[in-house]
């Protein structure tokens, strides 16, 4: 590693693994070495001014951490957040992430992002902090999910709906007040109520 190549590693180091086009230039390196760090696969566009270095703190959720870094405040739900909490054996093909439906965002080139855009109570409810690969990551608790997934339930099929339910009901630490309380706020509790006096 060359003494510029190192000190743009250094950069991307002090961003856990990310870095923008203005935190590069504002450390004396110019554009030029990042085309051809690009063009030599040693970091990634994630999106305009956004960038990661490759194998940096990499983890099984990088998709999820990629789309976190490209849309700051927006929160991983749906299959995306049933996939983190093991509660579906569904590999998402793309990240779904929400924000407030006031807010417009543009989407990361890659991975592969759907935008979810919630109204402003559904949005905040529920919201939990996780550390992955060293970067914060927002995502909706397990019971708030569930209650997005039956709202979405016609977008995202009954069967990934009922699979999430019964895993969670397997759990010691279910919560079903809670469950309740969120079905209630995404205004689902009849259809919740119904699913589970089929499952206890």
């Amino acid at each position: 590693m060359n003494e510029i190549e190192e000190k743009v590693y250094n950069v991307f180091k002090a961003g856990s693994g990310y870095a923008r086009t203005k935190d590069i230039i504002g450390a004396g390196i110019y554009n030029i070495y990042l085309n051809k760090l690009l063009e030599n696969g040693k970091i990634e566009k994630i999106k305009r001014g956004l960038y990661r270095w490759i194998g940096m703190n990499e983890t099984g959720y990088q998709g999820m951490v990629d789309v976190s870094k490209a849309i700051p405040g927006g929160v991983i739900c749906l299959i995306s957040a049933l996939s983190f909490y093991n509660m579906t054996a569904v590999k998402p093909m793309e990240v779904s992430i929400a924000i407030d439906r006031k807010r417009k965002v543009v989407k990361p080139d890659y991975p592969p992002t759907k935008v979810y855009y919630f109204k402003n109570d559904i949005f905040h409810a529920g919201i939990q902090k996780e550390k992955v690969g060293g970067v914060q990551i927002l995502i909706y608790s397990k019971e708030k999910t569930l209650c997005d997934c039956i709202k979405h339930r016609n977008q995202i099929g009954m069967d990934i709906v009922k699979e999430a339910l019964r895993e969670y009901l397997k759990n010691s630490n279910r919560n079903l007040k809670l469950l309740m309380e969120y079905a209630e706020t995404c205004k689902v509790t009849t259809v919740l109520k119904n699913y589970l006096e089929v499952m206890i």
